[in-house]
């Protein structure tokens, strides 16, 4: 009989599985490499001592941390962005308000040059 440690079978699903890499260079899995892991760790362990509940929930609440936070990084960065429009939109209001000071300040001095009377 061939026994398969969870080591082996983890390296050669991590080399055959789809992987990114970063901008650090540092290679990242993704949530169904997680799982092919998880499967392939389950299908290869000893059946005569099989992993323990509490190290297969710790993984797995990990993994949903990790998750978690990357999602909260994500829906950071859009609020980050979109508070960024915000300000450009401001910077404009202020530009506008600005435009019309000078607008109403032209009006002023051609109605002065008219002699007060104002033209509909």
């Amino acid at each position: 009989m061939t026994t398969v440690s969870s080591t082996d079978a983890a390296n050669s699903t991590a080399s055959s599985s789809s992987s990114t890499v970063s901008s650090n260079g540092a290679s990242t899995l993704g949530f169904e490499d997680f799982i092919s892991l998880l499967t392939k760790q389950l299908t290869t362990q000893d059946p005569t001592a099989p992993t323990d509940n509490s190290q297969m929930v710790a993984q797995m609440a990990q993994f949903s941390t990790l998750s978690g936070i990357t999602q909260l990084n994500t829906t950071a960065s859009s609020v980050a962005t979109k508070l960024g429009s915000l300000d450009n939109l401001a910077s404009m209001g202020s530009s506008l308000e600005s435009i019309s000071t000078k607008l109403d300040s032209i009006l002023a001095a051609q109605q002065a040059a008219n002699g007060g009377s104002t033209t509909a």
